[in-house]
């Protein structure tokens, strides 16, 4: 193993325990929200406020923000822009979070901006009435002091979760804002109707903005954003489907309308067609639709809530396989038969895991199991590779094994493929 990889492991594996202080926490915490923020204000003053220093584009949503946040930076940079972006959660290794054009953080400038970044937490924890900042919050900031060491022309950050209180909310006035599709996810958090969940993600629109979102979101849902964008001054721009398709190397009908937002925004920032062409045919994803191997085809696909596999089920029509081979997981909160209610009918056999990240709590999936109604034989392990085995071993030539239900489980399983080491080396998922 490298020095440079050692050292990067190292800083990963740091920033990553800072969930093992008990305190309030993002992902279930009801009340007094707004901490966040200032927690996260507090950590990058200590830092000299690199936020302030970047023009940014900020994107959020229910489904799709991924998507569109990677083909904004892919269009931006083939226009000749340099441009950042943060995503998350990572699929296989927490470098792909951040990446400048297209180019993941390198093993030793991640090992040196967090040991930047321990004196700055360390303050903030003692000298702040905030406590000690989360890994989300550490994170971002992280990503924040790369991209103005990088001296980017844009930012382009998916938000967390929700919108009014996520760390990335700490950024002035983007240059655009995106909201894509919203459903039902996270209802706990942000609320149980969409439109409630609308509210906390309007949060994002900022003073003088250029706003974006998807004409398929319902109209009470457009309204609620209408009704933002007007009291901040915002220019409110609805984008329909594509009448001509882009030419994307990305499997699913549903990126077309991913690509119509990216393509809309990139012009407003004055980016020609040729250079929106050529960037959106230059963009892959992992774990979104992603071909691993042929015969059997695999696929790996991170969809985690019901609108996602919803599209993920939509995608498989255009697939030709003779048998299905489902491997799932599901985070602990989610409802098992909303979200995989429309997929379980067309497999031929499933296997009900588990994902070894502890960030997230899993689904026992012996439970997982017991929600499912199928009448395809299941089998069960704790063990992720042991299902795909199972699988690979299972399926013939001409069948398909998915991989879906959760990126931590997608991209845990992408490692038979593509190693972590390989990644981080390469500086490229």
């Amino acid at each position: 193993m490298s020095s440079s990889f050692r050292q990067y492991q190292d800083a990963v594996t740091y920033l990553e325990s800072l969930a093992n202080i008990k305190q309030q926490n993002y992902l279930t915490a009801t009340h007094g929200r707004s901490i966040f923020l200032r927690r996260c204000r507090a950590l990058l003053q200590q830092l000299g406020n690199p936020q302030l220093k970047l023009r940014y584009v900020h994107v959020g949503g229910t489904s799709g923000k991924g998507s569109v946040a990677t083909m904004i930076q892919s269009i931006l940079t083939a226009g000749g822009c340099r441009t950042g972006l943060y995503t998350s959660p990572y699929p296989t290794t927490f470098a792909e979070k951040i990446s400048v054009d297209g180019r993941l953080i390198g093993a030793r400038t991640m090992r040196a901006l967090t040991e930047k970044l321990k004196i700055a937490i360390d303050q903030t924890y003692l000298r702040s009435r905030y406590g000690q900042p989360s890994y989300f919050e550490a994170s971002t900031a992280l990503a924040l002091l790369y991209f103005a060491a990088q001296r980017v022309d844009y930012a382009v950050l998916e938000v967390g979760v929700g919108g009014r209180y996520d760390a990335t909310n700490v950024i002035p006035a983007p240059a655009a804002t995106v909201i894509n599709t919203i459903g039902l996810d996270h209802v706990e958090l942000l609320g149980d109707t969409v439109e409630k969940i609308a509210r906390e993600k309007a949060a994002i629109i900022k003073l003088k903005t250029h706003f974006f979102t998807p004409q398929s979101n319902p109209p009470a849902v457009r309204r609620i954003f209408q009704t933002a964008c007007r009291r901040a001054g915002a220019e409110f721009h609805l984008v329909p489907r594509p009448k001509t398709p882009f030419r994307l190397n990305l499997l699913g009908d549903h990126q077309q309308q991913n690509a119509a937002i990216a393509a809309a925004v990139c012009r407003r920032l004055g980016v020609h067609d040729a250079a929106i062409s050529r960037g959106l045919r230059r963009v892959t994803m992992p774990c979104r639709l992603e071909v691993m191997q042929k015969k059997p085809l695999v696929i790996l696909d991170g969809a985690h809530n019901q609108s996602k596999v919803k599209t993920t089920t939509a995608a498989l029509k255009h697939l030709t396989y003779k048998k299905l081979y489902l491997i799932i997981a599901l985070t602990h909160e989610r409802n098992p038969g909303a979200v995989f209610k429309n997929i379980i009918p067309l497999a031929d056999g499933l296997y009900v895991t588990r994902y070894r990240s502890a960030y997230r709590r899993c689904y026992p999936p012996l439970e997982l199991a017991r929600k499912l109604k199928t009448a395809a034989p299941i089998q069960v392990t704790l063990d992720a590779d042991r299902a795909l085995d199972r699988a690979l071993h299972k399926a013939s030539a001409r069948d398909l094994v998915l991989v879906t239900g959760s990126l931590f489980l997608a991209g845990e399983l992408r490692r038979r493929w593509r190693s972590e080491k390989r990644i981080v080396a390469e500086r490229r998922s």
